[in-house]
């Protein structure tokens, strides 16, 4: 079968749905299928040595395309949006000059990659994964204003579900979401994001980033990620703010993000010493910097408990380190903490409330490490990369069906 992804995020990129969508291309060639996938250059983090990724390779057994990227470090809505139109435009166009494909699967954000992969699709059977639901989470952030734009960003919302044979979500509280808008329970189906337990694994918190910070003997709170402004992370620069006093409690904030440069600008005048602000880094460190952590951060603003699904959750409790989410009562998150016992959970956006609950945890050691005990069992009970894998195949086996039948009309 020929897959063909439309995605904006890939590898080298790791922030946000760059690396699952890697393993998935490269899990679906791994199973004896053609998969190409047109993404973007890198928006975040370190390049490659040698600079660039070229414009076509052949990664893990995958064609990669990637279309020109417009940089947006200010983090405006305008070039952000300048970003997404060039992205959607280049990758219809990639789309049409690619072989066509049996099935087509696109991953939003943007939303637009909707509409990419049904210029793209030709009449193929497409699959539409929301990450997120837009614009339900931009008019909930105040990114998105006015009666004329809402109307117009929920007009492509519905021609975007609407040219998808199937819409996969995150959690039930999407697929609610998107029930109630018109769409049949029968075509969204929720598959939750995985995490590689093998590179996601326990270690010794004596790490070498703890050495290369110089915050060895810290009690550290980390905040691994994108920093988008979904996560709310200023309430994490207040709540430091509230504890800048404190001896040996020290944050971490790594990743990039369209956030980064006003939460920098933020922490640097509130003069919060120890609060650090680190690049992301490379991915065979990835389980070494969710072990740098005492307490791993898992924010999310008012309102956007049923539209996003912050899957570092998962990746923290892989790593065995407990969770402290500060996410609305109808998060995703906040449902499988509670369950796994892997943290506890305060209200979204309090720093009063997240300051307080850093300090009860930094004293229970032990309860820390029955924390983290219980996510990494819990995540090798539902959120391993081949169990979800599994999971995926009905619905890629009913598209597969479906690929073949048009395939055998074509020929016929």
């Amino acid at each position: 079968m020929r897959v063909l992804i439309i995605h904006m995020r890939y590898l080298p990129d790791l922030t946000g749905t760059g690396p699952l969508v890697a393993e998935l291309a490269a899990d679906l060639a791994r199973l004896g299928e053609q998969v190409t996938v047109i993404t973007s250059m890198p928006h975040y983090g370190r390049l490659p040595s040698g600079g660039r990724p070229p414009r076509q390779a052949v990664e893990d057994g995958v064609r990669v395309i990637r279309t020109p990227a417009f940089p947006y470090a200010s983090g405006t809505v305008a070039g952000r949006a300048l970003d997404y139109v060039l992205y959607a435009l280049a990758s219809a166009y990639d789309g049409r000059r690619s072989p066509k494909a049996d099935v087509v699967l696109a991953v939003a954000p943007p939303l637009t990659a909707g509409l990419s992969a049904w210029v793209a699709a030709r009449g193929a059977p497409l699959v539409f994964n929301a990450q997120d639901i837009w614009p339900d989470g931009l008019v909930s952030m105040g990114k998105l204003r006015g009666a004329l734009p809402i109307r117009a960003a929920h007009a492509l919302e519905r021609l975007t579900y609407g040219s998808a044979q199937k819409v996969t979500v995150l959690s039930d509280g999407m697929k609610n979401n998107l029930v109630a808008k018109g769409l049949p329970p029968s075509k969204v189906a929720v598959i939750p994001n995985w995490v590689d337990l093998e590179v996601v694994r326990p270690m010794d918190k004596g790490t070498a980033l703890r050495r290369e910070l110089g915050l060895e003997g810290n009690f550290i709170v980390l905040f691994a990620g994108n920093l988008g402004f979904a996560a709310g992370l200023e309430t994490v620069v207040a709540a430091a703010e509230r504890l800048q006093q404190e001896p040996n409690l020290a944050f971490l904030i790594v990743g990039e993000g369209s956030a980064k440069a006003g939460l920098m600008a933020h922490a640097q005048a509130l003069g919060l010493s120890h609060l650090r602000f680190v690049t992301t880094q490379p991915s065979r460190r990835l389980a070494e910097v969710l072990a740098t952590a005492d307490i791993s951060l898992v924010p999310l603003r008012r309102g956007m408990g049923a539209l996003s699904v912050p899957s570092k959750a998962m990746a923290i409790m892989a790593s065995a380190r407990p969770v402290l989410a500060a996410v609305p009562p109808d998060s995703e998150v906040r449902r499988v903490v509670e369950e796994a016992q892997a943290g506890r959970c305060v209200a979204p956006e309090d720093p009063g409330a997240m300051a307080a609950e850093i300090l009860r945890m930094r004293g229970e050691p032990e309860r820390l490490q029955s924390f983290g005990a219980n996510g990494r069992r819990y995540a090798e009970e539902h959120f391993g990369r081949a169990a979800s894998s599994r999971a995926s195949m009905p619905c890629w086996a009913r598209w597969r069906s479906v690929g073949l039948k048009v395939k055998a009309k074509r020929t016929a």
